[in-house]
């Protein structure tokens, strides 16, 4: 699948926006697609998108976008473990944004997926969420 994302990006010049959810595991996905995995290091060149950008749920959107506690998934032991352990990824340490974003789910104490915020409104992350973020890009993840 990368590399069908990559051929698109370079041969049809077509953006690469990620909607991931807020966890450890959306982040990790995010940045195999970004930088791709250090077991495929060897194909980096033909499958990364380092222009990708993450329009995932973000810890910041509980409050910005005024979810309800109905969307927290409590962290459990391996997230958090996963969570300091990609903190400590190269690209994530070198990332200011991402070690914030890290640092603040794990206050929080919470996750959340993107199926969630149809509690808002069945038709919240296609009529507001994405446009919004799309537009505001002080809040996107990089």
């Amino acid at each position: 699948m990368c590399r069908l994302l990559q051929r698109m990006h370079d041969e049809l010049k077509l953006p690469v926006f990620v909607l991931l959810d807020n966890d450890p595991w959306g982040y990790y996905i995010y940045s195999v697609i970004k930088h791709t995995s250090i077991n495929l290091a060897y194909e980096s060149r033909r499958i990364a998108l380092p222009d990708a950008v993450f329009l995932g749920l973000s810890s910041y959107d509980y409050e910005r976008c005024e979810m309800s506690d109905d969307v927290k998934i409590e962290l459990d032991d391996a997230d958090t473990k996963r969570c300091k352990h990609i903190a400590e990824f190269p690209w994530f340490a070198e990332n200011r944004p991402w070690q914030r974003e890290i640092k603040k789910i794990l206050a929080n104490g919470f996750k959340m997926e993107v199926e969630a915020m149809i509690s808002k409104d069945l038709e919240y992350v296609t009529g507001e969420y994405v446009p919004l973020k799309l537009k505001d890009k002080k809040h996107w993840l990089d």
